[in-house]
């Protein structure tokens, strides 16, 4: 049993030097590894014990990362998938103050590539595809108009 621990130790290791992971993400590569619920429970205690899984610190780095990429209400639901605690969730959404303003221009940058007038038809599409990611139609619609006045 012993030898299984330190196996299932070195897994949850190896598997957090590839790419940062959430409790929910560690146990179910584990469980998909084939531990047992003892080992998995004894190599989770084990990394947060020094901190290596924080999904607190998951989530504030993960709607840093993507604030400029994604909407808010995308971050939500990415987070969501991930299992991270709602209060987490709000706690780096607060941080990053609930502006979707960079993404959605970010995005609108690159559907509106010409600059040039858009008919009624290509503004309903653009705005299809930006709602589609999670932004807000008031706000789709204002940077929309903010694009064709400049």
């Amino acid at each position: 049993m012993e030898e299984e621990l330190l196996r299932g130790r070195k897994k949850a290791m190896s598997l957090l030097n590839h790419k940062d992971r959430t409790k929910w993400e560690l146990q179910d590569r584990l469980e998909r590894a084939g531990f047992s619920e003892d080992v998995i429970e004894d190599a989770i205690a084990y990394v947060e014990s020094f901190h290596y899984i924080d999904d607190l610190r998951y989530a504030k780095r993960f709607a840093e990362i993507y604030r400029e990429a994604r909407s808010v209400s995308r971050i939500r639901l990415d987070l969501k998938k991930r299992h991270v605690p709602e209060e987490y969730i709000e706690v780096a959404l607060e941080e990053i103050g609930y502006d979707d303003s960079p993404a959605l221009a970010r995005e609108l940058g690159k559907l509106c590539k010409d600059g040039g007038e858009l008919s009624y038809m290509e503004r309903q599409k653009i705005a299809a595809k930006l709602y589609r990611k999670g932004f807000c139609p008031e706000d789709i619609f204002q940077a929309m108009e903010d694009v064709q006045s400049e």
